[in-house]
């Protein structure tokens, strides 16, 4: 194990899994459902511009793995309703998405059939520089443009406490809702605008997303094949 790795353990320690829990699969299942539903209603009910479909929106936009968007949607809630309620919804569902994350990803993260890669030199220095100020830096992640996934999981693979990871995601991500919201209040962009970043967006994922999921699945139907 690394120093880094060691200095990790010894601060926030945890345990490995050798099996993952009935909560990553049934916690996963239901992200995805929570995603699925509120997208189909906000694109066609006629008041999607309610506070609750932004909180349940946020919470499949804000998960450590999504190909929802949440810049277009804040932005255009800036436009139709008010900006702070706005940003506390969107907050609201970010903490639920955060618990979610926090729940499934640390144990997938410690499971003990991929933990190799703590061992490798890129893990290890980037271990070493998120330790030096863990929670400075999932805020100034959360807030700024700077992509913010590479540093969840490394939150999460280190056992980084939950309830420091919800306050970081709140001071880090209220801020910039408002700002998003506050860009749709002020400057009113024509909603095609927003809708045309949503679909490139998911297309974006698409193009790249699914031949990876088709490999991976053949590779694991041609394994099952050679084991059987």
């Amino acid at each position: 194990m690394s120093d880094s790795a060691a200095l990790a353990e010894s601060r926030f320690p945890g345990t490995e899994y050798d099996r993952l829990p009935a909560r990553v699969w049934w916690l996963g299942a239901l992200m995805v459902l929570i995603g699925v539903a509120t997208f189909i209603l906000m694109t066609t009910n006629g008041h999607a511009e309610g506070y609750l479909y932004l909180f349940f929106y946020s919470i499949p936009s804000n998960t450590a793995i999504s190909v929802f968007p949440h810049e277009p949607v804040l932005i255009w809630y800036g436009t139709i309703a008010n900006m702070w309620l706005a940003s506390l919804a969107a907050t609201g569902g970010t903490m639920v998405s955060g618990w979610l994350d926090h729940r499934v990803f640390v144990p997938v993260l410690n499971y003990t059939k991929i933990t190799s890669y703590k061992r490798s030199r890129f893990y290890s220095k980037m271990t070493g520089i998120f330790m030096r100020y863990p929670f400075a830096t999932l805020v100034a992640t959360g807030l700024t443009p700077i992509p913010f996934w590479p540093f969840k999981f490394l939150c999460f693979s280190i056992h980084y406490p939950l309830w420091r990871y919800l306050a970081a995601l709140t001071v880090g991500r209220f801020p910039r809702y408002l700002f998003l919201a506050w860009v749709g209040a002020r400057f009113e962009i024509p909603a095609w605008i927003l809708i045309t970043i949503v679909i490139v967006i998911f297309s974006v994922y698409a193009i790249r997303g699914v031949p990876a999921a088709w490999g991976w699945m053949k590779e694991r139907r041609q394994a099952r094949q050679r084991s059987g």
